[in-house]
């Protein structure tokens, strides 16, 4: 296998995928990363969608597992050390809310992003 697990899939096209991925980094070395654009990922994971990658991050377990959108912060939240000692606080109803909260509003930013950028004539096309 070419691809060291856990991996991340993001979009390196996006600001905030991509300040994700460098903040991860830092705080975890055992994550690897991809690009979602990478077309050689799909070849070696053929039950992953190139657009969904693209519409929300992915992540592969260490277990082949894979993982999208807000279960991707549950996994970090319980395997990211130091992060993990405060899942607890997550790990309730009120905290799934909040979570799914901030996932959404991250989401709507990220689209907004997108959509300035392809409105902008000045900005670079994708």
């Amino acid at each position: 296998m070419k691809y060291h697990l856990p991996l991340v899939l993001f979009d390196p096209e996006c600001p905030l995928c991509l300040r994700f991925k460098q903040g991860l980094e830092h705080l975890d070395k055992s994550l690897s990363f991809v690009s979602a654009r990478d077309e050689e990922v799909f070849n070696e994971f053929p039950e992953l969608s190139r657009q969904a990658c693209l519409e929300k991050v992915h992540l592969i377990t260490a277990e082949r597992e894979i993982l999208s959108g807000p279960e991707v912060i549950d996994y970090l939240l319980k395997t990211l050390p130091g992060v993990s000692k405060l899942a607890w606080l997550l790990d309730n109803e009120q905290g799934r809310k909040v979570k799914e909260f901030f996932y959404q509003k991250v989401e709507e930013l990220r689209e907004l992003t997108n959509k300035k950028d392809e409105d902008c004539n000045q900005c670079p096309r994708k």
